[in-house]
């Protein structure tokens, strides 16, 4: 489903639950109550330890690199390796138990994958002769380091993100001006159909809520202002 149809229901049913004289919701209200919800049932299928498909997730392609200052790194690189960092903090994922979730970072063919390591196991890594060299990737202050044996320039990362918006607007190394013409609200809003109704429902019992909320404080202001001035 589309960004815009998704806000499109959540208009729809959120109009029928409110006198016709009240004023509509902005778009970007509602995209801010959708992916919350979004990101609360994504997030409550990791805790499970659910299947997630590759629906929900968001590719990062041509995501670039740069040399990693050695103050940043936790160990010195292997011999005849470097260690690379994403030149921009990744926008933010969905959390679960174990920190993000990222489901594989490769190379853009796909022929070296970056195995996940913490940033305090990489520097004990280096003393293992069988796997001090091979490509890892970890995560400090939301950027995403790599450890490459060849010159690496761009990778690609395939993420569970907090806000599908984000994944669209991270800045690519090879963008393309096909997609740059493309509409934020026409591009697909990353999740299951089977969460879809779910999603949509909570989205619209919470913002009639609020609007029942604010109904009834503008009520008793009323009262209030009504008993101050037949004092």
């Amino acid at each position: 489903m589309k960004v815009v149809e998704a806000i499109q229901r959540v208009q729809s049913l959120y109009s029928k639950g409110v006198a016709a004289d009240d004023r509509r919701l902005t778009n970007r209200h509602i995209y801010s109550k959708l992916k919350t919800v979004r990101s609360r049932l994504l997030y409550e299928k990791v805790v499970k330890k659910q299947f997630i498909s590759s629906t929900n997730y968001q590719v990062l392609n041509c995501v670039e690199l740069v040399k990693a200052p050695i103050h940043e790194c936790p160990c010195i690189p292997p011999l005849g390796c470097c260690i690379y960092k994403t030149k921009y903090q990744l926008p933010t994922p969905v959390s679960g138990i174990g920190g993000h979730i990222i489901r594989s970072v490769t190379s853009l063919d796909g022929s070296i994958v970056y195995s996940e390591i913490t940033w305090q196991d990489k520097k004990y890594k280096q003393y293992d002769k069988y796997t001090a060299t091979k490509p890892d990737y970890f995560i400090s202050d939301e950027y995403l380091y790599v450890t490459a044996k060849n010159e690496a320039e761009v990778i690609r990362i395939e993420i569970l993100l907090d806000d599908p918006v984000e994944g669209y607007n991270f800045p690519s190394y090879c963008p393309n001006l096909q997609d740059a013409c493309i509409s934020i609200y026409d591009r697909e809003f990353h999740l299951d159909n089977s969460m879809f109704d779910a999603m949509i429902e909570i989205t619209v019992q919470s913002l009639l809520q609020v609007f029942v909320s604010g109904v009834e404080d503008e009520s008793n202001n009323s009262k209030d202002n009504l008993s101050q001035q037949n004092k």
